[in-house]
């Protein structure tokens, strides 16, 4: 019986490749005696070790899978959250692409700010649209393919985009942006959320709160790398003179050349469109120098699509099944990982309904302030302070929201866990008196003039990031919400559902906020030019106050150049373009607080029963 177990042992050690053994001397009493005493086996010997390979660290698809390996998924998904959150900083692009033409200011075919706002609202309308769509998708192709679809949608979508703005094309940005952006968006940040909630049944809230920060930090990185880009390929258009200097012609269309050649078209540019890009105020030759639009576009695609087209590799689900070691929970609840309420039945029930307004109503308003956050703090707080407020000021006013972002999107992950989703989601409510209150505090500021507005504008950049912090904290609870009431089986389809709530706030926030803005501004124009007269207007702009329509539209008719020729004391009303804005947002969020208290739990259950009672 030795003799056979140990000539066993000779084919297990010839397979590991040890040096060749002697029956006979393995045919004696001890097997250690044995060993010792051929000459062919060293004495520190020991079985090679398997190579080890850098990817199975993050390779979870055997049985094998432990808590160790399960942290290894949270930084590839982090970084994959990270590449595509640079999607929230659209208003940084809102400048240059609004003066592709014109460069220091907007030119006649310049796309306008109604125009391209609705941009953002189309790539969040293509978030949820993929999301409820492509959920089940997810689940089943696994978060490596998703995410190599999304990476390649996100540097197609950034490449397109830079096409559109060297071809000064509208819907090539709307297709770009808009379209495979907004896909993209939807796949790549879906996908990562999915993986490690299955990876950290235990702490969900933790989970979803370490990938989605990383998505906030991704907003928060974003603004100074676009206005590098912007800087690096912005190129100045070319010089003419100042105002006062060049005789100017307006044409029946309301543009402008210059009168010894009317073939040269113009863009007069004011001391505050010109500080913008840190140029000089004046005349400048149209059709010259470049915005950065387009090098921007190009250089960000290859970065983001090439991160996170990497990263996808490296995010791995669990087995089915799997649970971390130690960690026991009821199977028949919600808590567990094999029950859950399916996506369409869980979206017929009544609870579905309040959970959609709750995420609609507190999500429109920073959704409004995060689509155009450069252009609200500019226009709003440039003219109080003009020595604080510059354009790097505002760049880091967007790189603050996007840091708000990030941390409340953790901070209110890890504290659901603690207070639970329903108690997290009743402190939003107090966005409401901070949107509430904003345009008191701008007209204090107005009121106060520049030597008392610093208070104001730090009030407002407080109550701004609570805002945006509050927003993030929105999506970092939702998926954990959904499946304390839903169960996390089908989480991630109900998930995607619920995602169209979000899509539904970004299209109503920033069209609605370009709508009211553009409203205000027509009304704050027809009240400059009452107080103007029609003498001075003449004067001003070469015709007559009846072509004002034709003026507005091609740009020349702003509220700046009619503030450099009126009176005296004329207040500047820009700052309170947005006030309607507010006051709305503040509306939202207390429909969002009202439908969050009626929300209870279903029965899950029940719910399950009646479902494969149907199907039986």
């Amino acid at each position: 019986g030795t003799s056979s177990m140990l000539t066993k042992a000779v084919g297990r050690f010839n397979k590991q490749r040890i040096p060749k053994l002697c029956l006979s001397s393995l045919r004696c009493r001890s097997e250690t005696t044995a060993i010792v005493s051929c000459p062919s086996i060293p004495l520190n010997w020991k079985p090679p070790q398997p190579h080890r390979d850098f990817r199975r660290d993050f390779s979870t698809s055997s049985s094998t899978a432990d808590a160790t390996n399960r942290w290894s998924v949270i930084p590839p998904a982090a970084l994959v959250e990270m590449s595509v959150g640079a999607i929230y900083c659209y208003s940084m692009f809102q400048l240059p692409l609004s003066t592709l033409s014109g460069v220091v200011c907007p030119a006649p075919d310049d796309f306008t700010t109604s125009q391209i706002i609705p941009v953002f609202s189309m790539a969040a309308g293509g978030l949820g649209l993929s999301s409820a769509a492509l959920g089940t998708w997810v689940d089943k192709v696994g978060p490596v393919k998703a995410g190599t679809v999304g990476s390649l949608c996100w540097f197609s979508g950034l490449m397109t985009c830079a096409a559109a703005s060297h071809l000064h094309s509208l819907p090539l940005l709307y297709l770009g942006y808009g379209g495979l952006g907004g896909a993209a968006w939807g796949l790549l940040y879906m996908t990562p959320v999915s993986a490690t909630m299955k990876w950290f049944p235990d702490r969900r809230g933790l989970a979803t709160g370490l990938t989605l920060s990383a998505f906030g930090a991704g907003a928060a990185i974003a603004p100074p790398l676009i206005d590098f880009f912007t800087t690096m390929h912005f190129v100045a258009p070319e010089f003419i003179g100042s105002a006062t200097e060049v005789a100017l012609t307006t044409l029946p269309d309301g543009t402008q050349s210059l009168t010894n050649d009317p073939s040269t078209k113009v863009v007069v540019a004011t001391a505050t469109d010109a500080a913008k890009v840190g140029l000089s105020e004046g005349v400048y030759k149209l059709g010259t120098g470049d915005s950065g639009a387009t090098g921007a576009f190009a250089s960000l695609a290859c970065i983001y699509g090439g991160v996170s087209l990497v990263c996808s590799q490296f995010m791995k689900a669990p087995p089915a099944g799997w649970l971390p070691e130690g960690y026991v929970v009821d199977e028949n609840s919600t808590a567990g990982t094999t029950i859950g309420v399916p996506a369409d039945i869980a979206v017929r029930t009544h609870q579905f309904p309040l959970l959609w307004t709750t995420i609609f109503g507190n999500a429109i308003g920073g959704l409004a302030l995060i689509s155009s956050s450069k252009m609200i703090m500019t226009d709003i707080w440039s003219a109080n302070l003009p020595s604080v407020v510059t354009a790097s000021f505002a760049t880091g006013y967007v790189a603050a929201l996007g840091s708000a972002n990030s941390f409340g999107r953790l901070t209110w992950a890890v504290a659901s866990d603690k207070v639970g989703r329903k108690n997290a989601y009743s402190v939003f409510a107090l966005g409401l008196p901070v949107m509430a209150g904003t345009p008191y505090l701008i007209k204090t500021a107005i009121e106060s003039g520049e030597s008392s507005a610093m208070l104001p504008l730090g009030m407002f950049i407080g109550g701004s990031t609570f805002v945006i912090a509050n927003y993030g904290g929105i999506f970092s609870i939702l998926p954990a919400y959904i499946a304390d009431l839903y169960g996390s089986k089908y989480s991630n389809s109900i998930h995607g559902a619920a995602l169209t709530a979000w899509s539904a706030s970004a299209v109503c926030g920033p069209i609605g906020l370009a709508f009211l803005r553009s409203r205000a501004e027509r009304n704050a124009i027809e009240d400059l030019m009452n107080g103007l007269g029609d003498g001075k207007f003449e004067e001003a702009f070469g015709t007559s106050s009846d072509n004002m329509d034709s003026l507005i539209e091609s740009k020349t008719l702003t509220i700046t150049r009619l503030m450099e020729v009126s009176d005296p004391g004329t207040i500047d009303p820009t700052p309170t373009l947005y006030n309607d804005v507010f006051y709305a947002g503040a509306g939202f969020i207390a429909a969002a607080a009202i439908a969050n208290q009626l929300l209870k739990p279903p029965n899950v259950q029940k719910l399950i029963k009646e479902r494969e009672g149907k199907i039986t």
